[in-house]
């Protein structure tokens, strides 16, 4: 989630070394740069666009990633000294507007016919506000959940939680046993990860799409006291995350849990693989943050996470068009499924990954994940409102109350109900 959410770190690319497709040395192959935030998926990336290859000798493509935390500002320097890539991974909603106003994407609909085959919830997120055209091939509608080291509640004879008070005594179980229940931290830059617990934890406490529908409709607002108590519970886990939340950040909190520290990781169907490339024998699975009551549905956060569009400064366009063409089709995101154990943008796609397969049965109880699909239209976003407080949030030290207060005097600047396209349940 980029954006979302956007998401995530480790590794530099220089841009020097980035910048547009070139025509290798000494051959005929066209190499097409793709720029990604998403450095932990460079090698099944490398996988699957070398099947490309194989069946297009004549163009090689060089996935090219570089940190979260980087990748925006290095992006629009690049774009800006035309120096970009000829494919860039594209942050979904209001996020992809900027690129499109200043002209350096190209339209994809009349250009990739595979693009009426996606999801509407994928294109969603790539289409523009303004001409309603589509600027980025999806890849992924990810789940928001609980992962959970499943040896670990296996050896301290805990069951998935079906109800807040059973995820409460898990947390208690665990803490007693001296395993730090939620690996959780958002330093450093890294305050979209916290964010995303928030998207976590909330739905089953403001009401999923009940909430959403009053509060994108202008029937409510984020004082409401059900969105109050939403932040409330983020900060009633407080005893239960790493300790020092403050103070530790997004990589910190996934090695806590990849290396058996924590027993849980709030987080999207983006951490699957990762999670899996960085310790093979690690035994996790995923579940919905429960509701209140038993037999009450589950909700999950769901949105685009993005898309890869073209660049207008390319200058091999026609085969940087060739790539994402491949990355709109069924077999790229079967690969990508494969993988990575994402849930894909597209129907058809089978699941063999076990976590991939929970995944989808969590999206029979899905709702728009309401930070990015629903207040990132304009300055200042629901997004940067919730993150300049949510680590003391977390720590206990921020009250729930006026921070809703704040997040809507924020987005009441200039959110009107009925002008931004967000996604209706």
């Amino acid at each position: 989630m980029r954006k979302v959410l956007a998401l995530l770190v480790a590794g530099v690319v220089a841009l020097s070394g980035c910048g547009g497709g070139t025509t290798a040395t000494g051959s005929q192959s066209t190499v097409i740069t793709v720029w990604s935030w998403r450095v932990e998926d460079t090698a099944a990336m490398k996988q699957i666009f070398d099947a490309f290859t194989a069946k297009n000798p004549s163009i090689t493509v060089q996935f090219a990633p570089s940190p979260d935390t980087d990748y925006e500002t290095k992006l629009e320097t690049a774009l800006r000294a035309n120096k970009g890539p000829d494919i860039a991974q594209l942050n979904a909603y209001a996020g992809i507007q900027p690129l499109i106003d200043a002209g350096y994407l190209v339209s994809l609909d009349d250009k990739i016919p595979d693009l009426t085959n996606y999801y509407p919830s994928a294109l969603a997120g790539a289409e523009s506000v303004k001409d309603k055209k589509i600027y980025g091939v999806p890849y992924s509608v990810p789940d928001m959940g609980v992962y959970y080291n499943t040896k670990i509640f296996a050896d301290n004879g805990i069951d998935v939680p079906q109800t807040y008070a059973e995820f409460l005594a898990a947390c208690q179980k665990l803490k007693a046993a001296g395993i730090i229940p939620i690996a959780a931290g958002g330093a450093s830059g890294t305050e979209w990860a916290l964010e995303v617990a928030f998207g976590v934890i909330a739905p089953n406490t403001y009401g999923a799409n009940a909430f959403w529908n009053d509060i994108t409709s202008g029937k409510t607002t984020f004082t409401d006291p059900r969105f109050v108590a939403a932040l409330q519970r983020m900060k009633d886990l407080a005893p239960y995350y790493s300790p020092g939340i403050e103070g530790v950040d997004y990589t910190t909190a996934t090695q806590q849990f990849i290396n058996g520290q924590a027993a849980m990781f709030m987080g999207g169907s983006w951490e699957n693989g990762s999670f899996r490339s960085q310790n093979k024998d690690l035994s996790f699975s995923i579940f919905p943050f429960p509701p209140d009551n038993a037999g009450d549905p589950a909700y999950t956060s769901s949105f685009s996470d993005g898309s890869y569009g073209l660049i207008a400064q390319s200058p091999h366009r026609d085969a940087a068009l060739k790539v994402l063409q491949y990355m709109a089709s069924t077999e790229f995101e079967q690969q990508f499924a494969d993988l990575l154990a994402w849930p894909v943008a597209r129907p058809g796609i089978t699941a063999t990954d076990a976590n991939l397969q929970e995944m989808l049965k969590m999206q029979e109880h899905q709702t728009p994940y309401l930070d990015l699909a629903g207040f990132n239209w304009q300055s200042p976003t629901g997004s940067s409102l919730i993150r300049s407080e949510i680590a003391q949030l977390m720590a206990g030290k921020a009250d729930p109350a006026e921070l809703a207060k704040k997040m809507q005097d924020g987005v009441s600047t200039w959110f009107k109900p009925g002008v931004y396209p967000v996604p209706k349940v």
